[in-house]
């Protein structure tokens, strides 16, 4: 079996680890690791959905395209809600979703990875992160800040799209004109996607050690 291959199904895969944590206290979990929880069964659902639409050979980027605006809504819901100025998040919001639709309809279509759309996501998830982590280290609610659930969420948005920023950047020029490359470059994806998930498999194990503790 291929390398790529091989990696493609361990990243599929990946997404059981956190949502198997998860399943420890499904129903008490916090407000923000609800919205992961949705996250991972989107993800979950998707990629199921890729692979019977490979296997028939019927274009998956429509499910890409789909995902892309599932995954940026309920992350972006994630992190604002740890932030400040609702009025002008919501803005920016509105607008990236008027860009998503204008772009899908008239520009790159349903059924091309939109990557313009993909680096607006990215940059607008990536800058949440960071003003997050700055609010945090700033305030420093805890001593042990590890052990918060939104630092390990905010690092896997900002590791995963950091790095696949430029790959969705160039990903429609490497399937025309360097398909190698290209596959290359959606190894680096799939790699990245397994470790955003492991890091969203420590967001939700903090929280349970958290909750079980203050139980105990």
């Amino acid at each position: 079996m291929k390398p790529e291959i091989i990696i493609a199904h361990l990243s599929f895969g990946s997404v059981f680890v956190p949502l198997g944590v998860a399943l420890i206290h499904w129903r008490s979990l916090e407000s923000e690791l609800k919205f992961l929880r949705l996250i991972l069964l989107v993800s979950l659902l998707c990629d199921a959905l890729s692979i019977v639409f490979v296997t028939y050979s019927i274009n998956t980027h429509l499910i890409g395209n789909i995902y892309l605006l599932l995954q940026f809504s309920f992350l972006y819901k994630i992190l604002t809600d740890q932030l400040q100025r609702r009025k002008y998040l919501i803005t920016i919001y509105l607008t990236f979703v008027a860009f998503y639709i204008a772009n899908m309809a008239f520009y790159q279509g349903p059924f091309k990875f939109n990557s313009v759309s993909n680096v607006a996501a990215s940059f607008i998830l990536m800058a949440l992160s960071l003003q997050y982590l700055y609010h945090l280290m700033a305030k420093l609610p805890i001593m042990h800040i590890h052990r918060l659930p939104m630092l390990w969420i905010s690092f896997a948005v900002l590791g995963y799209y950091a790095g696949t920023f430029f790959l969705f950047l160039i990903s429609n020029y490497l399937v025309e004109g360097a398909p190698a490359s290209h596959r290359m470059m959606w190894m680096l994806h799939n790699v990245l996607n397994i470790v955003k998930n492991m890091l969203f498999a420590i967001a939700i194990w903090q929280s349970y050690r958290t909750t079980h503790s203050s139980i105990s």
